[in-house]
């Protein structure tokens, strides 16, 4: 389980949410909007209006409506939010700055009472991981509108980013109450796990995947529910899971990339690098290619992982020029590739921006690379906080156990991330296996 894995999805359903609402209010309810059939349908439920097919129509449609109503404030507002969840579908960050225009320039047009582009800035904070940002801008638009579902689900994403989980827990249950469906139950589930609540968790998704009715909600339900079993260690049963996701909706990326590390898991090496590789052709976000070339580093094909090293600095160029915060993905991946003190560097960058465990146990992980395991170890105890049962938190803590000569302790770490997922990560579970055999042996 990662955090920026559940932003990412959890993120996706609230921009289609607010995408839903507003596309519905600007191009089907007014009598001088374009008719429904400019978009090939009528009006869609949010998780429809998902595949770029559909998105890009949608975007056409607002770009034909503001050529003649350059005052519609409310289209603006959508085409922004339609702009963030195209750079989800996309993988590409150049929508971001689009979006950061076309959502000022709805406030220019209407300044107070616009909730929907205040709404719209804040998923684009969320998008390029400005949480505090995030948090603000939904403090603005709830001051507007204080019962929007969809700025309460942002505001729940950007507290739990922040790791303010009390106050993230407050506002869960009031979305939830307000709104039930996925995307709250998906935030109900994953409060669970973070909670190390996984019987609790599957129920919640469970209830996701029962009320799913379109075929982009039942693959992320199904996404979702293989998350779970992936990090129980569960193979099998998630690659069932991602494969039934993948029927549901092929253009769900996500799925082809939970296909893809359970091959790898499994010892199916081939078709999970050509998987990989189909992934990263599709959608080519940071932390597939991470994990892409943490397997082609596993089995020794030095220069293929090299090839995607290479393409993880040069999108880390693009999305850093498109504004967005990389500092917890890349300092975790600093930290495994040789660069500790730039690790270290974004890693405490991203501490003084947000406090959640997962940031937290990076932070740590810097500060084993650089030799201050004391430290390192009282940031792995904080980020356990709250029970997360997560197989590489158990690795790190071994590892820097087994650096400070407390070997009872690190086997036991080393057992727990290896019993909670054996196939965690092809490089950090080799090391772990390693490292416990050793110790075992009296070495």
């Amino acid at each position: 389980m990662t955090g920026s894995r559940f932003l990412r999805l959890g993120l996706a359903a609230v921009c289609l949410s607010v995408l839903l609402v507003l596309v519905s209010a600007v191009l089907f309810t007014r009598s001088d909007s374009a008719t429904p059939q400019a978009l090939g349908r009528g009006p869609v439920a949010a998780s429809e209006v998902s595949t770029s097919g559909d998105l890009s129509a949608t975007i056409s449609s607002l770009q034909s409506r503001l050529q003649r109503l350059p005052t519609d404030s409310e289209s603006w507002a959508a085409l922004g939010t339609a702009y963030v969840q195209q750079a989800r579908i996309t993988g590409d960050p150049s929508f971001y700055p689009k979006a950061a225009g076309v959502l000022g320039r709805s406030l220019e047009e209407s300044p107070s009472g616009n909730a929907a582009a205040l709404t719209g800035q804040a998923a684009l904070a969320a998008a390029r991981h400005d949480f505090q940002g995030a948090y603000r801008l939904t403090s603005k638009a709830m001051a507007i509108n204080a019962f929007s579902s969809s700025t309460m689900a942002i505001r729940f994403d950007a507290l739990i980013e922040l790791g303010r989980y009390g106050d993230a827990l407050r506002e869960l249950k009031r979305y939830a109450g307000l709104k039930p469906g996925v995307p709250a139950y998906t935030r109900i589930s994953y409060n669970y796990e973070l909670h190390g609540n996984l019987r609790g968790a599957r129920y919640a998704m469970q209830r996701a995947l029962d009320i799913a009715y379109s075929p982009d909600d039942r693959a992320f339900a199904l996404f979702e529910l293989g998350e779970l079993a992936w990090n129980a260690g569960r193979l099998r049963d998630a690659s069932s899971l991602y494969q039934q996701g993948l029927r549901a909706d092929p253009s769900y990326v996500a799925n082809l990339y939970g296909l893809a590390k359970t091959d790898a898991g499994l010892g199916r090496t081939d078709r999970a690098v050509r998987r990989y590789q189909e992934v990263i052709n599709r959608l080519p976000q940071p932390t597939y290619i991470i994990e892409f070339a943490d397997l082609l580093t596993s089995l020794g094909r030095v220069d293929e992982a090299a090839a995607q090293q290479r393409l993880i600095d040069a999108q880390q160029r693009i999305f850093r020029a498109a504004g967005v915060n990389l500092d917890l993905e890349l300092a975790l991946y600093d930290a495994s590739h040789g660069r500790p003190a730039r690790a270290l560097e974004q890693a405490k960058t991203a501490w003084r921006e947000r406090k959640s465990i997962f940031v937290e146990d990076a932070l740590a992980w810097a500060l084993h690379v650089n030799g201050r395991d004391r430290a390192a170890l009282r940031h792995l105890d904080s980020a356990q906080r709250l029970g997360t049962r997560s197989a590489l938190f158990a690795f790190h803590r071994g590892m820097v156990e087994r650096a400070l000569g407390r070997s009872s302790e690190a086997i036991s770490s080393l057992r727990q991330a290896l019993a909670t997922n054996p196939a965690f990560n092809p490089v950090f579970a080799a090391q772990a296996e390693r490292a416990l055999h050793a110790m075992e042996r009296g070495q």
